[in-house]
């Protein structure tokens, strides 16, 4: 039987990934349009490499919520970095 036949997994978070869209649209917006590809392809892309190289965060609770966002403070500045690096990269070698 299938884990997810048996199992709800309906709660379970990667609060990685909302941290990440999150600076990813802070980035995004400091950058105009005409200097970089925003099209769904790039910025997906830009998604995935930045996340690969991040440690993933689940949670299944709201308690597991509030102490991903406690221990985000460490994580901060190595997600902006990530980000950053990501849009570069993906900027100068666009998967179109």
């Amino acid at each position: 039987m299938a884990i997810r036949d048996k199992y709800d997994l309906e709660d379970l978070k990667n609060e990685t990934e909302e941290f990440v869209f999150q600076e990813l649209e802070i980035q995004l917006n400091k950058i105009s349009d005409d200097d970089i590809c925003k099209c769904h392809d790039c910025v997906l892309d830009v998604i995935c490499l930045a996340l690969n190289q991040l440690p993933s965060r689940y949670r299944v609770s709201l308690l597991g919520t509030l102490y991903a966002k406690v221990e985000s403070g460490d994580l901060e500045k190595e997600i902006q970095d990530k980000v950053s690096q990501a849009i570069m990269k993906i900027s100068q070698n666009p998967g179109h």
